[in-house]
This record gives structure tokens, C-alpha cells and sequence, in this order.
């Protein structure tokens, strides 16, 4: 009796002296994305949300018991912080992956998160059975125009005399799932101003020094899209660029004798894919406005914002990065956050991950549009923020070229 209870004390204080175990990850898979039946065909998007006390490491996607992918994590999902406020990524919990279905058979399947903490605990949610229905009628091309962005201002040269051009480029990225070897893949892609067509990546295709390259192409490399879309056939080479001079199509080249081919103001842009098996679809269509430049004496800076990247959290000094164009030149490039100045980033370095596919022929700084600012989260609270750049021209004009949502999480 008596070893007992010296063997029961000494089972006491051993457990005392242990450290205590983290819970696991836990949250909750709902499959596709806002289906009702968990049925679908292509690229279906699945999702859900996963928390630990230790905050996530990553989720990968598994399949039929294999991995498929890793999801991105980062996502806002209603209702989580609320109810866990306390954790660390409770603010942004979701994850999400594009699931290409067409690498599997048709039927059902199961598909189930596995969700690593940073502690290196590890636990599956509950999966979810989603029906695989894929046919050729229904795996159409996809894809869509990056920039311009709807609503921009196109601008060219409408003096035809003058040999100086000025050329405005379209460009974005196009896929197809299919099925078979003859239905997979994009075949071509095309180019519609009002519906009327004006390039096809098929019959145009070239590379020209005056307009930056690559022209009227489709099969730019896209290593953006390739880490989206692994399974997809094209997604390493998936980018298109078309060229446009604007100038040259609302100008009359023998003004009462021959009408130009379009007239200043708005139009609409349309990108057309066809796959192998002879499949169209419109992937994608925007609203522009075309100007001439001599009726406008300056026009906005643009450009883009790489990091941060929206509604992610950060925390110590940060590199936020992007880039930016003026057709009079960039002179500063300012960082805001939450309205107030917070100083002037490094501009003019060279961006070769932007490539062809936002290189605009004739703009002063196109070689090197890209910038970079050290931000020190630590001088602001916790918290949901706004980061906003304004660029300031050769002209002394000011142009906000962006505006990005982030949270700030040090612990303070």
C-alpha cells in the first residue's frame, strides 16, 4: 500500500513538472465556396477557416487522402473573431485553394483540410464529400484583363505626321481546364474594341522594339499564375499582351475621305479565348475611355501595390514594394498610412518580375518603375490600417495610384 501511494505521488509531480499541451488546430471545411450541393466541374474554389492558440503554420488539400495543394491562408471570415478573439489570426482565418477537378475522375470524392499550427501540431477538419461532374460543354477558357483597369483613360498620339507614338498595352492571363489532350490548353486568344475584332494572338503575334516587346501574344510567362493554378496546362506560359496606339485608331488618315476607325471617348475592351476543341468564351471586359494628347495638357500617374498585401498582418519593419508610371516622369513616390505622411520611398528599381506584361513603350521611367519603402509597424496600434501611395510628377501633379487595406498585429 505504501509503494502505491509513493508511485501515485511521483505520477503527481512528474505531470506537475511536464509543460501543458497546446490544443490542436481546429475551424471549420464548408467545400465549395458558396455551392449549395458541393458539386462542381473546372476549377472549383473550396474553403473554409482553421485557428490554433499557436497561430497556423499552412493548410494543405487533400484529396482521396493525398495532398492536391496548399491553400492560401490569410482570408477574412465572418463571425470567427468575434467568437475567438483572443487567437492569434482570428482577425483573418479563412484559407481557400482553387481545386483543378479535372485531374481526377468523375464522381465523388473526399476532400479535407489538413492544418498545420506553427507549434507543428497538426489535425484534419472535417471533409466534405463534393461530386466531381466535368465535361467537355462546360470547361470553357478563363482568365481575365489586369490592366488596364476598367474606366482608364487610353491615351495616344493623334498627330500621324509625328513618328514619336505612344502605345497603350492590354494585358492579363487566359486558361482552359479540358479533359483530353485535344481539348486541353488555350489555342488562341483575341482582342475586341465595341465587339469589333482588332488583334487575334494566332495570326499577329510578334516582337517589335517600339512597342516593348511581345506584341498581340499569347504564352508570356507567368509564374504567378503557374503557383495559382499548378495543374492547368498553360498556367507557366498563360499571359497574353496586346498593343494598341490610340492615336492611330480615332485619327482620320485622310480626314473627309476616310473615316478613322474609332472616335475619342468610351468603349468597351473584350478579351476572347478559344481552347483546342474549337471552345469560345469572352474571359473578360472592361469599360475605357480613348483621348488624344494633345487635348489634355497632363494626366494621372499608376501603378500598383505589391506588399503589403490586402488585409494580411504584419508586424516590425516591413518592405512594402510596388511600382509606378507617369507619361511626364516620377518624380516622388509618397507613402501614406491612415491619411498622414510617413515619407518618401526609393523609386527607380528595376522590376524584371513585371516583365513585358506591364512594360509601357515611351513612359520616362518604364525600365525601372518600381519602388520601396521600410515601414516600421511598430508606430501605430494594433489594428486595421490603410497604406496609400501618391506619386508627384514631373509636373508637380499629385495622383494616388492605390490604396491598401492591412492589420497590424505586434502584440502591443
Amino acid at each position: 500500500m505504501k509503494r502505491n501511494v509513493i508511485l501515485f505521488v511521483l505520477a503527481l509531480a512528474v505531470l506537475a513538472a511536464a509543460p501543458a499541451f497546446a490544443a490542436a488546430p481546429f475551424g471549420w471545411f464548408g467545400g465549395i465556396l458558396g455551392a449549395v450541393d458541393n458539386a462542381g466541374s473546372g476549377v472549383i474554389p473550396v474553403a473554409g477557416w482553421a485557428l490554433d492558440d499557436n497561430g497556423i503554420q499552412n493548410v494543405d488539400i487533400l484529396v482521396d487522402g493525398a495532398v492536391v495543394g496548399r491553400a492560401f491562408y490569410g482570408m477574412a471570415w465572418e463571425g470567427v473573431a468575434a467568437r475567438y478573439p483572443n487567437f492569434p489570426d482570428s482577425a483573418l482565418p479563412g484559407f481557400g485553394l482553387l481545386l483543378d477537378s479535372t485531374r481526377f475522375l468523375n464522381g465523388r470524392h473526399t476532400v479535407q483540410p489538413r492544418v498545420r499550427s506553427r507549434a507543428g501540431e497538426v489535425a484534419l477538419l472535417e471533409p466534405r464529400v463534393i461530386q466531381f461532374t466535368n465535361n467537355e460543354t462546360v470547361l470553357l477558357p478563363f482568365g481575365t484583363i489586369e490592366f488596364p483597369k476598367a474606366h482608364a483613360e487610353l491615351r495616344g498620339n493623334c498627330d500621324l505626321t509625328s513618328p514619336n507614338r505612344r502605345f497603350s498595352v492590354i494585358s492579363g492571363y487566359a486558361l482552359d481546364p479540358g479533359l483530353t489532350d485535344l481539348d486541353t490548353g488555350v489555342a488562341y486568344v483575341q482582342l475586341f474594341i465595341d465587339r469589333a475584332l482588332v488583334a487575334d494572338t494566332d495570326l499577329d503575334c510578334g516582337s517589335f522594339d517600339i512597342t516593348g516587346g511581345l506584341t498581340d501574344c499569347y504564352g508570356l510567362r507567368r509564374q504567378d499564375v503557374e503557383r495559382q493554378y499548378p495543374g492547368l496546362k498553360d498556367s507557366p506560359h498563360s499571359g497574353f499582351r496586346f498593343v494598341l496606339d490610340i492615336g492611330a485608331l480615332v485619327t482620320s488618315p485622310e480626314p473627309g475621305v476616310v473615316d478613322a476607325p474609332f472616335n475619342q471617348g468610351a468603349h468597351i475592351l473584350t478579351v476572347r479565348a478559344g481552347d483546342h476543341a474549337d471552345q469560345v468564351r469572352n474571359i473578360a471586359e472592361i469599360p475605357v475611355t480613348f483621348f488624344c494628347d494633345q487635348n489634355n495638357s497632363n494626366e494621372n500617374s499608376f501603378g500598383d501595390i505589391d506588399v503589403p498585401a490586402r488585409g494580411f498582418i504584419y508586424s516590425g519593419v516591413i518592405q512594402t514594394t510596388g511600382w509606378a508610371l507617369d507619361w511626364e516622369g516620377v518624380k516622388t513616390v509618397f507613402i501614406q498610412v491612415d491619411g498622414s505622411l510617413v515619407g518618401a520611398a526609393n523609386f527607380g528599381i528595376p522590376r524584371p518580375d513585371v516583365g513585358e506584361l506591364a512594360f509601357h513603350p515611351g513612359y520616362p521611367d518604364s525600365s525601372a518603375p518600381g519602388w520601396r519603402f521600410a515601414l516600421d509597424t511598430r508606430q501605430f496600434s494594433d489594428g486595421e490600417h490603410f497604406l496609400d501611395v501618391v506619386v508627384l510628377d514631373s509636373a508637380d501633379i499629385h495622383t494616388i495610384i492605390g490604396r491598401r487595406r492591412f492589420v497590424i498585429g505586434n502584440g502591443q
